[in-house]
Order: structure tokens, then C-alpha cells, then sequence
């Protein structure tokens, strides 16, 4: 668990001129520094940074925050990887408070640190495939027969294992590492007689970036013929990391410090299946392409795209396996920050055949595929389920099931307008009136006495913890957080896994809590990933979390479940209390376009920009005031 004083030294020391100049030129405007807004398409400079206060803001779009967030936002990372990230950057030591005895206390840093050695070893194995001697010569046909070049090789850091046993483990002793990190890393495994092997063996190695440095998995592709018959026959063609305290892939994408910056620029990307579909269309021209490791798409994987992109396309089979999977993407994607659509190639093509045909046409290839809608996927694959074609129409009885079904994903849309959308387009596409549908997804909503009475309570709470406020010294006890606060920790403590990965992926968010809250999000998020399958570890790791924290925190805890033993919906707490930080971050905005007005800005373009903004933001936080559904965290 990163410290909080660690925190702070990297919001001081981490210089924001030398980050943003890594992806925004910059040139020296009085005091401050200013360059296109990376955020949002311009042609005259509106984004300056402050290199006193660490800071940035765009008079445009109205981004601002500091240089956490702005790692956070830039290169879609949360706020302790952001954390991590920066203090590499800049060779800042970051302490690490240990838990007590039953959570978790693997060294982070340590398990980097293997997994890096490992990568060279991978790398200089794959080297001697130019020597071209015994199972070296066949991976070189391997890569020749895939069309592997040596750009993609070094972009993606594709290397190799040896098909020798013990071969890893003796590089990793020799480098001082200890058998429980190697373990732990995921790279090695204990046989039941008690030796050490390789997860890895005569395969093609694929590392998992989470940044330009840092690798946090593996996953490993069968090279034909280098293996023995009956084990290649036993063994799965492509092999993946186990999850550990560094790597999970439920929010993990391959390739996405590669594609990140063909994504900003395309407003667009893609999501395959393999490693290698990634690889085959990056060497065809299609950069902004990434794909998920050995799991479905998960609403954690498509929260990494806010703010790099609009849209995503799910790349699937165009055969009924395909078409199944593009139905099942839908409830992963509903309440996606983008829109998300399905992509369906040729029946039996997979993406890198795809590429292979096309060659250099690959990008526009592409946009000739067909394409559909996440809710007409989801309709489709309820007819196909239920045995109506397509085109044909199902009979009354059949058609209320498939309204009912339809209504009860579409309940779990969480923003209004999103939800409306999608509502009439499925009634539509069900050939219903759109009143019914609307009227069903209300009935699966519900709300009950308890809650509704509950939402006005927590409307007044949420309004009068957003009044505009500047800079505050962080409290140091539960009692001293602001009301805001409390209600995020109190929906924190309850929803936990549905709500942590977005709370440390929204850079607004992290900027306008108290450290406090966003160092409990982080410590809890880092205690229940310690034990994943076993909920009574969970429960003893969270007990000893909130006893090291205080009694004060466990107080809130209890809290926590009092309220929904009452029937309050935390759900739509933790949205009233996003919508009151998004509130309080827009007063912090307007007052500094004020000041900005007030400090006799002579340039009259800039002068009107700063005028307009100010309007913009007034009318926003009268928006939210009004119960505005906001689906965007930018102005």
C-alpha cells in the first residue's frame, strides 16, 4: 500500500512541464507554459500549465488537475499505476505500508522487477533464432511463415522461452530472486515433487505492458514443433500469466501503451482476441488495436478507453460463435464511457488472416465490415436463443419474454439518456411501442418506499457538500471528511469491485476527493485483489484493514450497511456523490477563469474564450443543480 507521504512527494516533485511536454509541445507563455490541449481537437493553444502549482487547464475543453490526473487521464491509467508510473519517471522511492497479518503485503515493485527479468531472458532467447540451430531454426520459420517483422518484434517486445526446463528459474536465482517472488510473479510454478519449472516453454512470449517500462504478465503461443507430440497435443496454444498483485485481467489490455496514441488521434480503436491479431494489424497499418487477456470484455476493460477515444468496435467472428459474443458484450458495455459497437468479419477469418489478406488496404477494409449496435447484437442472439430467425417476427407469448429479458438488461443501464436510447431503439427492434418497453425497464428498476424517501435526504446532503470551496488542508479523521466524502466511502465500503476500479480511473474524481477517501479506495481495492476466490480471507483482510485505520472507520462501515438494511440504494448514492464532486470541481473551474478574467488578460480572442467558458460553466453546475444526467466527466 503506497503511503500517503509517498503521494504527496510525487504530486511536489514530479515536474508536470517535463510529462506534458512528453506528448504536448510546449512553448513558454509569461509564467506559465502553454500547447494544444491534448484532450480535445484545437487549432490555437488553449491548454496552459502552471509550473508553480504543478497544474493544468484548458480554457476549451476545461480539463484541469495536476500531474496524477494528468497521467491518469493522458494514458489511461489509475490513480496508484499513475502514482507508481510517475514516481519511476522521476526516481522518487515510494514507501509501502504493510498490512497486518493476513492482508496482503506482496512488494510490487519486487514482482515489476521479475517480471522485467524475465523479459530479457525472452528477448535474448529470441536472438539466437539468427544462429538457426535445432528448435532456434524452427521458431525462426515460425516467425517468417507469420510474417513477423522486426518493427513489430521490438514494438511489442515479443520474445521467446526455451524448451528447457529449469533454464528461467537459474537466470532468476542468479539475478537474486527469492522463490516466493518468482512464484508469486506467475513466471514459475512448484512441481507436487517440490522443484521449481517455468510457466513458459517453447513458446512465443507476448509481455503484457501496463506502461512504456513496466510488464506485469505474460502470455505464451505454442511454436509448432518445438515441443514434444504428445505434450504440444495436451497443451493449449495460447497460455496466459495467472493473476497476481500487479496483473488483472479483468481490466488488463494487451497492447494498449501501443495503441494509445493512434487511438487519441482516430477517436476510435479496436478490441480483438490474440495477441498476434493485435500484432498482425499494427503491421498493416491499424495501430489503434488491443485485445483482452484470456477473459471476456469487461466494463473495467472499456473504462481504460475514457478519454482516449469515442468509440470502440468489438472485432468478433462473423459465424454464430461471433454473433454469441457480441449479445454477451452488452452488458459489459452499457454503461461504458464510449460507444461500443460489434464488428463482424468473414465466417472463419480471424483479424491477422484478415490482415495478411488485405495487406497495406487493412485500414480501409475495415470500415467496409459489417457492423452493429450492442443492443441489436443482444435482440439477435434472444431470437436465436429462442428459435426465430433473424427476420421473423416471434408470436405474443415469445415476444413478452423477449420484451421482459430485453427490459431487464436495459435496467441496468445507469444514465438516463443512454437508457432512453437504447430503449426505443430495442423497441423497435423488438416491434413493440416504445411506452411498453419504457414501462417494463422501469418495473425492473424499482425503487422502493425506503429509497425514494432516501433520494431527497441525499439530494440536500449531496447540494450542501458541494458548495464551491478552494483548496483545503486534509483532515485527519472520518468525523472532519466533508458529507461528500462520506457518502463516496460509505458507497465505496458496500458496492466495493463495482465501483473502485472507476473511482481510481477518474482523474476528476481522485483530484476533488480528500487523499483520505481516495487512499481507503485504494487499500481496499488492494486487500480484496490479495484474495479473489476466498471471501472469508476477504472478510478477516477487511476487518484488519478498518481496525489499522481507527474505530472511526469501522463506525462508517457499519454505517454503511445500516443504510441499506433501510433500503437506501448505494448505487445511486455513489452517483449523487460523482455528481456533487463534478459539481465542486466546476466551482473550482469558474473561479479560476475568473481570476484568469481578473488578472487583465489583454488578448481579446483569449479574453472571449474565457468569457464563453465561464457561461459554459455557469450553465453546467445550474444543469447539475437541476438533476442533469451528465455523460461526460469533461466540459
Amino acid at each position: 500500500m503506497i503511503s500517503q507521504e509517498s503521494i504527496e512527494r510525487v504530486k511536489a516533485e514530479a515536474s508536470i512541464v517535463d510529462v506534458v511536454s512528453e506528448t504536448v509541445k510546449l512553448r513558454r507563455s509569461g509564467m506559465n507554459y502553454s500547447g494544444l490541449c491534448p484532450f480535445h481537437s484545437e487549432r490555437s493553444p488553449s491548454f496552459f500549465v502552471r509550473e508553480g502549482t504543478n497544474s493544468y487547464h484548458c480554457f476549451g475543453c476545461g480539463v484541469s488537475g495536476n500531474v496524477i490526473s494528468f497521467v491518469m487521464a493522458s494514458r489511461a491509467m489509475s490513480f496508484p499505476d499513475a502514482v507508481e508510473f510517475l514516481a519511476g519517471r522521476f526516481g522518487i522511492e515510494l514507501k509501502h505500508e504493510r498490512g497486518k497479518k493476513g492482508a496482503p503485503t506482496a512488494d510490487r515493485e519486487r514482482l515489476f522487477a521479475v517480471c522485467a527479468a524475465g523479459q530479457n531472458f525472452f528477448r535474448h532467447s529470441l536472438m539466437q533464432v539468427k544462429k538457426g540451430a535445432g528448435e532456434f531454426a524452427r521458431v525462426g520459420e515460425y516467425l517468417r511463415k507469420r510474417g513477423l517483422t522486426a518493427e513489430a518484434i521490438n514494438t511489442f517486445g515479443i520474445g521467446y522461452s526455451p524448451n528447457q526446463r529449469g533454464a528461467l528459474v537459474e537466470v532468476l536465482k542468479k539475478a537474486g530472486f527469492d522463490e516466493e517472488t518468482m512464484i508469486l510473479s506467475g513466471l514459475v510454478r512448484r512441481s507436487a515433487a517440490g522443484d521449481l519449472y517455468e510457466l513458459f516453454r517453447g513458446r512465443l512470449i507476448f509481455p503484457i505492458f501496463l506502461d512504456a517500462k513496466r510488464i506485469a504478465g505474460f502470455g505464451g503461443r505454442i511454436v509448432p514443433g518445438v515441443m514434444e507430440p504428445a505434450y504440444e497435443q495436451q497443451s493449449p496454444k495460447y497460455l496466459n500469466s495467472p493473476e497476481t498483485p500487479i496483473y488483472q485481467k479483468n481490466r488488463t489490455l494487451f497492447g494498449l501503451p501501443q495503441a494509445m496514441q493512434s487511438a487519441r488521434e482516430a477517436g476510435e480503436a479496436f478490441v480483438v482476441e490474440g495477441y498476434m491479431d493485435v500484432v498482425g494489424l499494427a503491421m498493416r497499418g491499424v495501430r489503434n488495436v488491443v485485445a483482452c487477456c484470456g477473459t471476456a470484455m469487461t466494463e473495467q476493460h472499456l473504462k481504460r478507453f475514457s478519454g482516449l477515444c469515442n468509440r470502440v468496435y468489438l472485432l468478433f467472428d462473423g459465424d454464430a460463435a461471433g454473433r454469441g459474443a457480441a449479445a454477451k458484450s452488452f452488458s459489459a458495455a452499457r454503461n461504458a464511457d464510449v460507444d461500443v459497437s460489434a464488428c463482424f468479419l468473414p465466417d472463419d477469418v480471424d483479424p491477422d488472416d484478415f490482415a495478411s489478406q488485405h495487406g497495406e488496404a487493412t485500414p480501409a477494409a475495415l470500415k467496409t465490415l459489417p457492423r452493429a449496435e450492442l443492443i441489436d447484437a443482444f435482440i439477435d442472439g434472444l431470437l436465436v436463443r429462442s428459435g426465430c430467425s433473424a427476420t421473423e417476427k416471434p408470436g405474443p407469448n415469445l415476444l413478452g419474454k423477449l420484451s421482459d429479458e430485453t427490459a431487464k438488461a436495459l435496467a441496468g443501464v445507469e444514465r438516463e439518456v443512454a437508457r432512453s436510447t437504447l430503449t426505443a431503439r430495442a423497441a423497435r427492434r423488438l416491434g413493440i411501442d416504445v411506452p411498453q418497453l419504457e414501462r417494463l425497464v422501469g418495473k425492473s428498476r424499482g425503487s422502493s418506499p425506503a429509497e425514494r424517501a432516501g433520494e431527497a435526504t441525499r439530494a440536500s446532503g449531496a447540494k450542501a457538500a458541494a458548495l464551491p470551496s478552494g483548496p483545503q488542508q486534509a483532515p485527519r479523521g472520518v468525523a472532519q471528511l466533508p458529507r461528500v466524502d462520506l457518502d463516496t466511502l460509505r458507497s465505496v465500503m458496500v458496492l466495493k469491485g463495482e465501483v473502485i476500479p472507476d473511482l481510481l480511473k477518474n482523474p476528476e474524481v481522485c483530484e476533488v476527493l480528500q487523499p483520505e477517501t481516495v487512499r481507503f479506495a485504494m487499500d481496499l481495492g488492494e486487500v480484496l485483489a490479495g484474495f479473489p476466490d476466498n471471501e472469508e480471507r476477504q472478510r478477516q483482510a477487511v476487518k484488519e484493514l478498518l481496525q489499522g485505520k481507527g474505530p472511526d472507520w469501522t463506525k462508517l462501515w457499519k454505517e454503511a450497511f445500516r443504510m441499506v438494511e433501510a433500503g437506501v440504494s448505494m448505487r445511486d448514492l455513489y452517483r449523487e456523490s460523482l455528481i456533487a464532486l463534478r459539481r465542486q470541481k466546476l466551482w473550482g473551474l469558474l473561479n479560476e477563469c475568473r481570476e484568469a478574467l481578473d488578472s487583465g488578460e489583454e488578448d481579446p480572442q483569449r479574453q472571449l474564450e474565457i468569457s464563453e467558458r465561464i457561461r459554459s460553466l455557469k450553465n453546467q453546475i445550474d444543469g447539475l443543480g437541476r438533476g442533469v444526467d451528465l455523460q461526460s466527466s469533461n466540459s
